[in-house]
């Protein structure tokens, strides 16, 4: 077990989404708006977030980016886990909201702390942000012109947020256990 210090919640192992599943996401998704529809239908709360994110003045790409990234994480959700991806509500999104900004204050206030949050992310679900940061270079090689940086981080940071809030709707499965003990009795 590793041992860090975070205000991100960690991710349980059960709602790690497996690299097996992105292929497939990232080629479903692309098929067309369908996905960004069933995803607001699916997560309300989520989905309002997200758009707002994405209503700042973004240029095309990024947005098309950050649609696209949306997109490909819902349906990567939705194949890992299907009913036991719950519905996250307003304030699920916005207390990841707030620990993702935690754990970056936090980040700044230690010099000596080598990690960024999206590491922290990472580590949580590592071929989840991974196929993120794929989807990001691809497009930042293929528009480095015309796309404007500061906007993807904006599309990136946003994302970090879908995959947290995402993660915490998992559902345990069936017959799960902690591997805890029964708590002592004082």
């Amino acid at each position: 077990m590793w041992v860090r210090r975070s205000a991100i919640r960690p991710v349980p192992r059960f709602a790690q989404v497996p690299a097996s599943v992105l292929g497939g996401a990232r080629s479903k998704a692309a098929q067309g708006p369908e996905h960004l529809e069933r995803f607001a239908a699916a997560q309300p709360a989520l989905a309002r977030h997200l758009r707002q994110r994405f209503e700042q003045p973004l240029d095309a790409t990024a947005l098309a980016l950050g649609q696209g990234l949306a997109a490909s994480v819902f349906v990567a959700f939705e194949a890992a886990f299907g009913e036991r991806l719950g519905v996250a509500s307003e304030d699920a999104v916005s207390a990841v909201e707030l620990s993702l900004s935690a754990d970056e204050a936090l980040r700044q206030s230690d010099p000596m702390d080598a990690l960024d949050s999206e590491d922290i992310v990472g580590i949580e679900q590592p071929a989840l942000v991974a196929f993120v940061n794929e989807q990001i270079d691809e497009t930042l090689e293929q528009h480095a012109r015309s796309v404007d940086v500061d906007h993807v981080a904006v599309v990136f940071r946003t994302i970090l947020v879908q995959i947290l809030v995402l993660s915490q709707a998992v559902a345990p499965p069936p017959g799960f256990t902690s591997g805890r003990g029964p708590e002592p009795l004082a």
